[in-house]
């Protein structure tokens, strides 16, 4: 594994464990709609689930480039995901010293989502589910599912709210392109076979 993936999956795992605790801190507020509590309880332990991942996913990750992708690439997926983490870190600050209001809560639960549907993280965890011996789940299809969930959930308070789509955009550009990887690299193109 080169030095750049590495650093990007520590980055990974660190943008989790900032979400865990985020949504942690946003499930114990009283003064939140109770719908929206639950929602930040289920991600939170989403999130601490996916930290067991991203343990097992720094002792077998095999990058196999299948975005072929340059080291200068590389580097700057490395600068982006520092300004989330740099970013985000603040805004942990912001909330340690003062109350926020629900909607930079929902707004800030978008943001962190964000960075999972880059490339980078789906061809990771792309590549994590073809070493997986449980054929039967998909880490990739998870993450998914709980992105449409938290969408769905967060639909009401974001009609007009430009995020939204965004979010919704980005859902569908992840599908399609774990579908192109299903389709011309993983199981359902040896199924075709």
């Amino acid at each position: 594994m080169t030095k750049e993936l590495k650093e990007i999956i520590d980055l990974g795992r660190r943008l989790d464990e900032l979400s865990y605790e985020t949504y942690t801190v946003f499930a114990k507020r009283e003064d939140f709609d109770p719908g929206l509590l639950v929602l930040w309880a289920d991600m939170a332990d989403w999130k601490k689930n996916h930290l067991k991942h991203w343990k097992r996913i720094a002792k077998t990750f095999v990058y196999r480039n299948l975005f072929k992708r340059s080291t200068d690439d590389l580097k700057t997926i490395i600068k982006q995901l520092k300004n989330i983490q740099a970013e985000h870190v603040e805004f942990m600050r912001r909330l340690r010293k003062k109350r926020i209001s629900q909607e930079e809560a929902i707004s800030q639960t978008i943001l962190n989502e964000f960075c999972l549907v880059t490339d980078i993280f789906l061809e990771i965890f792309y590549t994590y589910d073809e070493l997986l011996q449980d054929r039967s789940c998909s880490f990739v299809e998870e993450c998914e599912s709980h992105l449409v969930k938290m969408a769905n959930a967060l639909k009401p308070y974001l009609k007009l709210n430009p995020l939204y789509a965004v979010l919704l955009r980005s859902i569908v550009e992840m599908k399609q392109k774990y579908d192109y990887l299903l389709t011309s690299l993983g199981k359902l193109k040896k199924a075709a076979v």
